[in-house]
C-alpha cells in the first residue's frame, strides 16, 4: 500500500494546529522517507499547539517515542491518545529540561529546532544536542531566515547569526584540506564566546554533510572515517590524453601546507577582526563627531558674528536715514503743529484721554448692569484696539513725525472713527510683508534665546508661578501618577546624577523614576544608582544581569513602572522643572488624551541651553518625516502595554516605532501636544542630538519603524532616510487617474506660454488634461496663441469675459473638468522637477488628504511658498519666505512633507469631489485674496487635512499678469477681503495648530515671538 505523504497527512489533518511552510513539507519527504518504517527515535523542540506531534505519529508509524519541548507553560496541557508522545515543559538549552528530555529517551535519530529561532537559541541547542543525535541520524534547524533579521539576532552580514554558524559548519566537514594544525572547534570561537557554549573537538568530526534548503539547514551526523575523503579509486586502463592516473590507485589524499597562506593563518578570525576593526572605526568616528562639533560652533559662532555685523550696518543705515529725514522736516512739522494749536507734546495726552473713556466706562453703573452694556463694550474694545495699533504704525511708516503729524490730522478732521478707520486699514496692510531691513530690531531689543528665557521660560521658575502651579495640582480632578522611564548604560556618572536631580525637582510631586542598568561595566554609574535610589523610595533600580541594548532595557524599566502615565527620559538629559506640570495639566484639561508630547531644546556640557524646537500640534505628515514627538514624550500606560512595550532591534529609533504601533490604537484627537520646552536635550558626540550622523543605525532603524507601520496599516508606501529627514512615497495605482490643471489667464503670452510649455514638456505624470480659462484676453498674440489649441486632444481654452473673480474662474471651470482630481495652478507658474505632479497626486489621493500644495520658487531661487502659516502679518503669509535654495529652513521643516493649515493655489491639487463638498473657492467674499487660505481652511473643518511637499519644485512668477492692488478700489476690496477673514477665522488665524505660539507673527522666518501667545497657569 502506498503511504501518503507528509504534504496529504496535513490536508487530511483535523486534531490539534499544525503550522509549517509549503516547502518543507516536500523536503521532509525526501529527508525522512529512509526513516518511515524505522523504530526511530524523534525530537522537535517548539510545538507551539502540539499538532506536528499528531501528525508525525502518523507518518512514523514504528516510532518508539516521539517527543516535543516547549518553553510555554501551557503546552502542559497537551494531551495524545498515543503512548509514544510526550511532552517536555521549559527552555531546551538549560541542563535541568535537557535531563528530562534524555530521562525518556537518551538518544534519537531525528531532532527538529522549531523554537524561538534566535541565533542564540538554535546555536546553543545544536551545541546541546547534537550530541544525543545517533550516526545516520539528522539535525533540522527550521526558520533560518529569521537569521537575516535584526530582532532574532541576525543580519545578511551578522557575523554571529545561526546561518552564519552553519555555513562555518560546511567548513568543518573539510577539515583534513586547511592544512594548518588548527582544531575544528577554533572556527567557531567566536560563536562560542558570543553564546556562552562550548563544543567537543571530537564531535564535530561526526558532521558528515550540511544542507541548506530556503529557511532550513539539515546536518547529517556519521561516524568520522564516513566523513573523510577516503583513498582515490581508478577505474579503466586507457590513459591516453592525460596519464600517470593508474599508479594512484588506493592513495591518500595529499597533505597541504597552507601555514603561509595568510587567508589560512590569520592573527584573528575574520568576524574577531571585524569586531576590533569596528570598534576603531567607531573610535575615529566619535573623535571625528567631537572635531566636526568644534568645527560647527566655530562657524556658527563666525554666522553669528557675521549677522551681528550686518544687523549692526542695518541700523546705522536707518539711523543716517531718519537723522536726515528729521532735520529737513523739524521746522514744517513745527509750524503746522502751531497753526493747528497742537503741540506734538500734546499726543501722549490725546491717546490718554481715550484711556481714560475706556476706563470710565467699565467704571459706570450702566456698564455693569444695563443693555448699553454690550455696545459700550464695543466701543471700548475698538478704541483699544485704535490705541494698540498706533504704535506700530508709527514705526511701520518709516517717518516717525510725518506719521504723529497724520495721526493728528485724522483726529482734528474725523474723530476716533476716522483713526478707527484708518487703523482697521493699517491692520489690513500688516498682511503685507516687511522689508528684510526694516525687520532689523533696534539695539538693545532682546533676539536671542538666552534673552527670551530670561523673559518667558526663567530657570528656576519663579515663585509665584510656583505657587499658583500648586494651587492648579491642588484643583486637579485626577493627578496621575507619572512613571519616568529611564535606560542606562555606562551613563557620565555627573550627567546621570543631573538626569536624576532634574526629576526630583519636579514642581509636580506624583512621579516616580524606573531606571534599568543595561549591565553597565562601570561600577561607578551602578554604585551611583544605588546611592540615590536607597536615598528615595520613588527612585526604582533594576541591574540587568546582560546587555540587551536599549530596547531590552527599556522593557526592563516598564516592568517597574506602576503609574498611570509613562514618560521616556534619556539617561544624560534633563527636564525642566515644571515639566511633570504641564503634563499633568494637559492630562486634567484632556481626559481623552493617550499620548502627549513637548517642545524641546538642547543643552550643552557647560549647561548652556539652544537650538528650541517649538512644535506644531499634531502632524502626522511632519511625523512620518521626522520625530516630532519625540522628546519629552509621555504615554498612557496601558497602550504602551496593549503593543508590548518596546521592539527589540529597533535601537535608535525605539521611541518613534513605540509612538508608531500605539497610535494604530488610538484617534488623532487623543495625541495632544504642551506648546512649552519640557526636555533639555545633551548635546554631546554620541548623542542624536548633535547631528544624525553621530548614529547612522538609527535613521535605518526608523527606515524600518516607517515601513512596517505602512505594512501593518495596509498603505502602500515607502520611507527612505534623506539625509534632514525620511520621505514617503506613496504608490501611485497601475491606472492612474485624470487630472485637470486650470490655469486662469489674461494676455500674458509669454508667461502662459511658459507655463503650458513647461507643463508639456517636463511632466512625466501621463494621464492629465489642461483648461485654460481666458478671463478677457484682447492681445492678439495671445488670442491667436489661445486658438491653436481649438483641435488638441490635451488643452482645451474656456472664455470668461466676467469681471476678474479669481474663486468664480475656478469654480466655473471646475464644473467642466473631467478629471477626479482637480489642479489650480496660476499662469506664471513654470514646472522644475519632472516628477512634480505625480508626487501630489499620490498624496491627494490619500484618505483624509484635502490640498495638497508645492515647493514654489522665485526666479532667483529664493523660497516663494513652503507652506501657509495663519495669522503671520494679520492674516496669512508664506512659510520660510525669501530663504535661500539649499537652505533646510527650522528644523528642516522647509524641506519635509508635512501638514499645514493651508497651502497656495499658485499650485495645487485636490480632489474633485472633495473640491464640490465645500462649494469650491468663496466667489462672494473672497475674489481676489485669501480664497486659498479660506479654501483649505474649510477643507480642515470638514477633517480634512492639507499637506505640503517640498518634492514637487516649480518656479513662480508672483501674478505678474495682474499686477499690484495700488488703485484704492482695490486696496478697499482688499480691506474687505481681510476683514471678513478676521470675522470668519479669527480663532485659528491667532493659533496655526501647524505652527506655535512661541513663534512669531511678524515675520515668515520662525523666529521667537516676543511675547509667546501661550496660556498661563490657570488659564483656559
Amino acid at each position: 500500500m502506498n503511504k501518503k505523504t507528509l504534504r496529504e497527512l496535513y490536508k487530511q489533518h483535523q486534531g490539534k494546529v499544525s503550522d509549517k511552510w509549503s516547502i518543507y513539507l516536500a523536503e521532509y519527504d525526501r529527508f525522512f522517507s529512509p526513516y518511515r518504517d524505522a523504530r526511530i527515535r524523534f525530537l522537535e523542540i517548539g510545538i507551539q499547539n502540539g499538532g506536528s506531534l499528531e501528525i508525525w505519529s502518523e507518518f512514523f508509524p514504528h516510532a518508539l517515542k516521539i517527543i516535543g519541548c516547549d518553553i510555554n507553560p501551557d503546552c502542559a496541557k497537551l494531551v495524545y491518545a498515543d503512548s509514544r508522545i510526550s511532552v517536555v515543559v521549559g527552555d531546551a538549552n538549560t541542563d535541568d529540561v535537557e535531563a528530562k528530555v534524555v530521562a525518556i529517551s537518551p538518544e534519537f535519530d531525528l531532532i527538529i529546532d522549531d523554537g524561538s529561532h534566535t541565533s542564540r537559541d538554535i546555536i546553543r541547542s545544536f551545541a546541546r544536542y547534537f550530541s544525543r543525535l545517533k550516526d545516520g541520524g539528522l539535525f533540522v534547524a527550521e526558520d533560518l531566515h529569521c537569521s537575516y533579521w535584526a530582532d532574532f539576532e541576525g543580519g545578511l552580514f551578522h557575523p554571529n547569526s545561526s546561518i552564519a554558524f552553519f555555513k562555518r559548519l560546511a567548513d568543518i566537514i573539510g577539515h583534513e584540506h586547511w592544512g594548518v594544525p588548527t582544531m575544528r572547534k577554533d572556527v567557531l570561537a567566536s560563536f562560542m564566546r558570543e553564546y556562552d557554549f562550548d563544543i567537543d573537538e571530537t564531535l564535530l568530526a561526526h558532521i558528515h554533510s550540511v544542507e541548506f534548503i530556503n529557511s532550513i539547514c539539515v546536518v547529517r551526523k556519521a561516524l568520522p572515517a564516513e566523513n573523510k575523503l577516503g583513498t582515490r579509486f581508478i577505474a579503466g586502463t586507457d590513459e591516453s590524453i592525460v596519464g600517470g592516473h593508474r599508479g594512484l590507485h588506493n592513495t591518500p589524499p595529499a597533505v597541504a601546507n597552507e601555514r603561509g597562506n595568510t587567508w589560512t593563518v590569520r592573527a584573528q578570525l575574520p568576524e574577531d577582526e571585524l569586531e576590533s576593526k569596528s570598534a576603531r572605526l567607531t573610535s575615529l568616528e566619535s573623535q571625528f563627531s567631537k572635531e566636526s562639533a568644534k568645527l560647527a560652533l566655530l562657524r556658527a559662532s563666525l554666522a553669528e558674528s557675521g549677522s551681528r555685523m550686518a544687523k549692526t550696518s542695518a541700523r546705522l543705515r536707518t539711523t543716517e536715514r531718519e537723522l536726515s529725514q528729521l532735520t529737513q522736516q523739524h521746522e514744517v512739522v513745527v509750524a503746522f503743529a502751531d497753526s493747528n494749536g497742537l503741540k506734538l507734546g500734546d499726543m501722549p495726552g490725546v491717546l490718554s484721554a481715550y484711556q481714560r473713556q475706556i476706563e470710565e466706562i467699565h467704571a459706570s453703573h450702566s456698564w455693569r448692569v444695563t443693555a448699553p452694556l454690550r455696545w459700550g463694550g464695543k466701543q471700548a474694545k475698538r478704541v483699544l484696539r485704535t490705541l494698540k495699533i498706533i504704535p506700530p504704525a508709527i514705526r511701520r511708516s518709516g517717518d516717525p513725525v510725518s506719521a504723529v503729524k497724520k495721526l493728528v490730522e485724522i483726529l482734528r478732521d474725523s474723530g476716533v472713527g476716522g483713526l478707527r478707520h484708518s487703523a482697521r486699514i493699517f491692520e489690513a496692510q500688516l498682511a503685507m510683508p516687511v522689508p528684510a531691513e526694516e525687520a532689523v530690531p533696534p539695539e538693545g531689543v532682546p533676539t536671542t534665546y538666552g534673552d527670551w528665557l530670561k523673559l518667558y521660560d526663567p530657570d528656576p521658575v519663579e515663585e509665584q508661578t510656583r505657587a499658583e502651579m500648586r494651587r492648579r495640582i491642588e484643583g486637579m480632578k485626577e493627578a496621575p501618577l507619572i512613571s519616568i522611564v529611564m535606560p542606562t548604560y555606562n551613563a557620565k556618572p555627573a550627567w546621570l546624577r543631573d538626569a536624576i536631580e532634574s526629576v526630583r525637582r519636579q514642581i509636580y510631586p506624583h512621579w516616580e523614576l524606573c531606571i534599568a542598568d543595561d549591565a553597565s561595566p562601570s561600577a561607578e554609574s551602578r554604585a551611583l544608582l544605588a546611592e540615590l535610589a536607597a536615598g528615595d523610595a520613588r527612585i526604582k533600580v533594576v541591574f540587568r544581569p546582560e546587555n540587551g541594548h536599549i530596547c531590552a532595557a527599556s522593557n526592563s524599566a516598564l516592568e517597574l513602572a506602576t503609574g498611570e502615565w509613562v514618560a521616556l527620559m534619556d539617561h544624560d538629559d534633563l527636564l525642566s522643572e515644571h515639566a511633570l506640570f504641564w503634563v499633568a495639566d494637559c492630562i486634567d484639561r484632556h481626559p481623552e488624551a493617550r499620548l502627549i508630547y513637548s517642545d524641546e531644546d538642547k543643552i550643552d556640557e557647560e549647561g548652556v541651553r539652544s537650538s528650541p524646537y517649538f512644535k506644531s500640534n499634531w502632524n502626522l505628515d511632519l511625523f512620518y518625516s521626522q520625530n516630532m514627538f519625540s522628546h519629552l514624550g509621555v504615554f498612557r500606560a496601558d497602550v504602551v502595554k496593549s503593543v508590548g512595550g518596546f521592539r527589540l532591534g529597533m535601537q535608535g529609533s525605539q521611541d518613534w516605532d513605540l509612538v508608531l504601533r500605539c497610535m494604530e490604537k488610538i484617534s488623532a484627537s487623543q495625541i495632544l501636544h504642551v506648546p512649552r520646552v519640557l526636555y533639555h536635550w545633551r548635546i554631546h558626540a554620541e548623542s542624536t542630538a548633535s547631528s544624525a550622523d553621530a548614529k547612522p543605525y538609527a535613521a535605518l532603524a526608523g527606515e524600518r519603524a516607517l515601513n512596517e507601520h505602512f505594512l501593518r496599516l495596509g498603505v502602500d508606501a515607502k520611507a527612505e532616510y534623506t539625509g534632514v529627514g525620511y520621505r514617503v512615497r506613496y504608490a501611485l495605482p497601475a491606472t492612474v487617474p485624470l487630472v485637470s490643471l486650470i490655469i486662469p489667464t489674461r494676455n500674458g503670452l509669454h508667461l502662459l506660454r511658459q507655463c503650458v510649455d513647461s507643463i508639456l514638456a517636463r511632466t512625466t505624470y501621463e494621464n492629465y488634461e489642461i483648461i485654460i480659462v481666458d478671463n478677457g484676453s484682447d492681445d492678439p498674440a495671445t488670442l491667436s496663441y489661445l486658438a491653436s489649441f481649438q483641435d488638441s486632444v490635451f488643452v482645451r481654452v474656456i472664455r470668461d469675459d466676467r469681471e476678474f473673480n479669481y474663486s468664480a474662474l475656478n469654480n466655473m471651470a471646475v464644473t467642466h473638468a473631467r478629471g477626479d482630481i482637480v489642479g489650480l495652478i496660476n499662469n506664471d507658474i513654470e514646472v522644475i522637477s519632472s516628477e512634480w505632479l505625480s508626487e501630489m497626486v499620490s498624496l491627494a489621493i490619500q484618505p483624509g488628504v484635502g490640498a495638497v500644495g508645492a515647493k514654489l520658487w522665485y526666479p532667483d531661487r529664493t523660497l516663494q511658498h513652503g507652506g501657509v502659516i495663519l495669522g503671520v502679518g494679520g492674516v496669512a503669509n508664506h512659510s520660510h519666505k525669501g530663504i535661500a535654495f539649499g537652505d533646510n529652513g527650522y528644523f528642516s521643516r522647509a524641506n519635509l512633507i508635512q501638514s499645514f493649515s493651508a497651502v497656495t493655489a499658485a499650485c495645487l491639487v485636490v480632489k474633485k469631489d472633495r473640491y464640490l463638498s465645500i462649494d469650491g473657492l468663496d466667489e462672494i467674499h473672497l475674489k481676489v485674496a485669501f480664497n486659498d487660505v479660506d479654501f483649505c481652511l474649510r477643507l480642515l473643518e470638514k477633517g480634512f487635512r492639507n499637506i505640503w511637499t517640498p518634492y514637487a519644485e516649480l518656479f513662480h512668477h508672483e501674478s505678474a499678469t495682474r499686477g499690484a492692488d495700488v488703485a484704492p478700489e482695490k486696496r478697499e476690496r482688499f480691506v474687505r477681503e481681510v476683514n471678513y477673514m478676521l470675522d470668519r477665522w479669527g480663532a485659528i488665524l491667532k493659533d496655526d495648530p501647524a505652527y506655535s505660539p512661541n513663534l512669531t507673527l511678524d515675520r515668515e522666518d520662525f523666529s521667537y515671538a516676543w511675547p509667546p501667545r501661550n496660556l498661563q497657569v490657570g488659564e483656559t
